[in-house]
């Protein structure tokens, strides 16, 4: 174990430094030793490799996202599902980063983003938006195959905050000459791309050792639509959480009793859904399965240019808060 952890973080230092003295700040500033930081990093990476039982509860162990595409009504709404545990140790952050030099495998100078972040994580791994006008929501996924001295998914949804553009974002998840070491899914759109076109894009480890990550790309053009949990949908790889499968099963059967989402409306009934028995879209203590709760939802408004957030069933309840996307 001490092996896959050294080989991991050698590995992210070569590409990502500035990341890892990101970690090491929010390490000093918590009076937590480093190690354990980066170990809630590797949170599928080291049981998997191990052979363990994941034990760590601070994860995001669930969310829901659907994407709706019309010409008049652009969203991307998200929910985030944890453990009980974290339910009051997610906040906030908006950044604005600027380097004398530039940092890392794609030299980045400056930084300007908006991230729900889980206490002692980098942000970028739940639901995102920078000023170039992206915006992103991540579903893990548990790959049965995982790689040690790879790039850990944390990293790599990090670094997407700094992408300008939908190039950017396919290099920055592909990761030429390293590769992903464990498995999510991305949800992104860009506001100013004039194709207009949502991606879904599932990121596994390659199968075949390559030096990069095996991405499955979905498009999701104009008049479309698209919902994703915690399954790989299009690759074809082994699951390891059989719970978090059976889960995501439940919650896309829960979808498919809906019609077509084509408004706000429609996107908070579906996100605020309890019809699924045990494992619900929208999961709270005495409703579903206990262990789990849906501590947030999310709504970006591409058309209005917003952010709305629930702490409260979306659909039964208006957001706390309104907040404008970043994009000028």
């Amino acid at each position: 174990s001490e092996q896959i952890y050294n080989e991991t973080l050698e590995s992210v230092k070569d590409s990502f430094p500035q990341y890892i003295r990101e970690l090491e700040g929010v390490a000093d500033g918590a009076e937590v030793e480093f190690h354990k930081l980066f170990l809630l990093h590797l949170d599928d990476i080291l049981p998997q490799a191990l052979k363990l039982q994941p034990r760590n509860n601070n994860q995001p162990t669930g969310c829901s996202t659907i994407i709706v595409n019309q010409k008049n009504c652009r969203l991307l709404g998200h929910t985030e599902d944890a453990l009980t545990e974290p339910l009051n140790h997610y906040y906030f952050v908006d950044a604005h980063i600027i380097s004398d030099k530039p940092q890392g495998k794609y030299n980045v100078k400056e930084e300007h983003f908006m991230s729900l972040c889980y206490a002692g994580h980098l942000p970028g791994y739940t639901m995102n938006q920078n000023y170039h006008g992206l915006v992103f929501t991540i579903n893990t996924s548990s790959a049965e195959l995982l790689r040690s001295g790879k790039t850990p998914r944390h990293f790599l949804t990090r670094a997407l905050l700094a992408t300008s553009n939908v190039d950017d974002a396919f290099r920055v998840l592909r990761d030429a000459g390293v590769g992903a070491a464990d498995a999510c899914s991305i949800n992104f759109t860009f506001l100013a791309d004039p194709r207009q076109i949502f991606y879904n894009v599932e990121m596994a480890p390659s199968p075949d050792r390559k030096n990069e990550s095996l991405l499955n790309i979905k498009e999701i053009p104009l008049g479309n639509h698209n919902y994703h949990v915690n399954q790989f949908d299009r690759i074809h790889q082994d699951q390891a959480n059989a719970l978090m499968v059976e889960s995501s099963v439940s919650r896309m059967q829960a979808f498919g009793t809906y019609k077509p989402p084509s408004s706000e409306q429609d996107v908070r009934h579906m996100l605020g859904d309890v019809s699924g028995g045990l494992y619900c879209v929208w999961r709270e203590n005495g409703s579903c399965d206990e262990v789990v709760k849906t501590i947030a939802v999310g709504i970006f408004d591409l058309t209005a240019r917003t952010m709305s957030l629930y702490s409260d069933n979306p659909s039964q309840t208006e957001p706390h808060c309104r907040l404008p996307l970043l994009f000028k």
